[in-house]
C-alpha cells in the first residue's frame, strides 16, 4: 500500500485514511487545523482508481466481501508493524471507505492507536473484542444518505460496549466533512480551538 510520510516536531503521529474517490492528500488539511507540527503517514487506498479508489472491494448486496476484506486488512497490519512509530501518541483518522477500513483494523487490533476517528462510517456487520483502551470518535452528518444516522448510532452503541470511551457526534449536514466537524474532533483530541 503506498503512502506519504510527513514528519513534524510534535510527539503526534496522524495516520490518515481518505474516502471513495479520495488520496493520500484528501484529509492532510484536517490535520493541519488541528496540529501542524504534528508528524503524518497517510494511505493511499489501493483498489480501483480515480473517483473507484478506495482500500478494499465493493459491498456485495450491502455486504463485505469479507476474504478481500480480511485480506487487505492483515496485509496492513503486517505493514504498520514496519511503519509504527515508537514513543508518540498515535490518532487513526478515517473517513467514509477509510473509516470503515479503520473499522476492520480494530476488529483485529483493539489498541492499534491511542485516538481513532471515524467520520461517517457505515455498520457493516463488525465483531469487536473487549478491552480497548483507545478513545474513539464518530461523526456523522443528520441528513447523510451514505452512512445513515441510525446505521452509525447502533455502531457507535456496538463500539461503546467493547471501548468505553467511544463518543458519538451527530452533525448538521450530510457527508462531507465541514468546519463544525473539524472542531468536534479538535475538542475531543484535547487540542484548543484555533482562533
Amino acid at each position: 500500500m503506498n503512502y506519504i510520510n510527513i514528519p513534524g516536531s510534535a510527539n503526534e503521529f496522524f495516520v490518515l485514511f481518505h474516502g471513495t474517490g479520495g488520496n493520500e492528500y484528501s484529509l492532510l488539511s484536517i490535520v493541519g487545523d488541528i496540529d501542524p507540527a504534528a508528524s503524518v503517514i497517510s494511505f493511499l487506498g489501493n483498489v480501483g482508481s480515480g473517483s473507484n479508489r478506495r482500500f478494499f472491494a465493493p459491498l456485495q448486496d450491502g455486504q463485505l466481501a469479507r476474504e478481500d476484506f480480511d485480506h487487505r486488512v492483515d496485509q496492513f497490519l503486517t505493514l504498520w508493524d514496519e511503519l509504527k512509530p515508537e514513543n508518540a501518541k498515535v490518532t487513526f483518522v478515517g473517513y467514509s471507505n477509510g473509516a470503515n477500513f479503520v473499522l476492520g483494523l480494530l476488529e483485529k487490533a483493539v489498541d492499534i492507536a491511542d485516538n481513532i476517528v471515524l467520520m461517517h462510517p457505515s455498520n457493516l456487520g463488525y465483531t469487536f473484542k473487549k478491552g480497548s483502551k483507545s478513545r474513539v470518535l464518530i461523526t456523522t452528518g443528520a441528513t447523510d444518505t451514505l452512512s445513515l444516522p441510525s446505521d452509525v448510532l447502533q455502531l457507535s452503541k456496538q463500539l461503546s460496549e467493547d471501548s468505553p470511551t467511544t463518543k458519538l457526534e451527530l452533525l448538521d449536514g450530510g457527508h462531507e466533512v465541514g468546519n463544525e466537524e473539524v472542531a468536534k474532533i479538535i475538542n475531543f483530541l484535547d487540542y484548543d480551538t484555533p482562533e
